[in-house]
């Protein structure tokens, strides 16, 4: 079939499709997605998912190969996932279907950055959702059946009425503590390979995470890393497409939604908690970032 270029791959595309979002295999919305069977998958490999296309990840993916195998090209790495053996990909990674083994059987939970927004993020589930992640992992029996208990979890409660975004959220936490103990007790299958600016970026983010809610100056991370403010800013534009700004302005508003959100503290004392000049100064900021007011936001209007 004719390649289109690069495509994005989207929730909302696959919503939109004429195919039913939710069976005894699937469950999609617009942020979120679990698919617990190859079969939930089979009449989107036809609509949406082409094989030899590339596609760009709007929404992360952790898939967990429970038998057979699967060939993907990710971010113009070969890679071949066997049973036993799970990937996890942060939006924008660049994927493309190479092959699908007969006897294939997964899981998979796709993430919209959207739907973690006001939660406490821990710096495993941050490095997903800031595009800085990608592993593949082994898993043995034991962290194996436990992963398996963690997306049985989720399907069950996708289904509660009315939708439990706050414990869908809780079991998503959990994963990402699964996956950085993975990561950090030699389970890594292979390593991500990072040119010298992605390095930096990377290096730039860790700051960012630490010292945004005081330093929202520069020179402050250029210093950091021995650079120059205005290389430092090219360079990230070049990576990232966003400004040394705006990943800074990211920061301080998910800080800002989760003190609103997960807090009693009022408007005022969340502004010189996070160095801003003064209230009013802090709720314009707000404003302009969200297209509402502090107070708003944590009224959920």
């Amino acid at each position: 079939m004719k390649q289109n270029g690069l495509l994005n791959l989207a929730l909302k595309q696959v919503q939109a499709w004429p195919i039913q979002p939710c069976n005894d295999y699937r469950f999609i919305s617009e942020e979120f997605v679990i698919v617990r069977s190859v079969v939930g998958m089979r009449d989107l490999n036809s609509s949406l998912i082409v094989f030899g296309q590339p596609y760009r990840l709007t929404e992360g993916r952790i898939v967990h190969l429970r038998s057979g195998y699967v060939r993907i090209r990710a971010n113009l790495h070969d890679l071949t996932i066997k049973a036993h053996q799970m990937v996890v990909a942060s939006p924008g990674t660049v994927a493309e279907f190479v092959e699908m083994s007969p006897d294939c059987e997964l899981s998979m939970v796709g993430i919209a950055n959207s739907f973690m927004e006001g939660w406490q993020k821990e710096e495993q589930l941050m490095a997903y959702l800031q595009g800085r992640l990608y592993l593949w992992l082994s898993l043995n029996e034991v962290i194996e059946r436990r992963l398996e208990t963690i997306f049985s979890l989720l399907w069950e409660v996708v289904h509660d009425v009315p939708f439990p975004k706050g414990t869908v959220q809780s079991l998503i936490s959990t994963l990402f503590h699964q996956i950085a103990y993975l990561q950090q007790n030699g389970h890594s299958v292979g390593h991500a390979k990072y040119t010298r600016q992605e390095e930096v970026f990377n290096r730039f983010l860790s700051l960012v995470n630490k010292y945004a809610i005081r330093e929202r100056n520069v020179a402050f991370y250029a210093d950091r890393l021995y650079l120059t403010p205005r290389y430092l800013n090219t360079l990230i534009r070049q990576v990232s497409d966003h400004t040394v700004m705006d990943w800074i302005n990211e920061a301080v508003i998910q800080e800002v939604k989760i003190q609103l959100l997960h807090s009693d503290k009022l408007v005022y004392q969340i502004a010189d908690e996070l160095n801003f000049p003064n209230p009013s100064f802090f709720s314009k900021f707000f404003h302009r970032m969200t297209g509402k007011t502090p107070n708003e936001y944590r009224a959920g209007k």
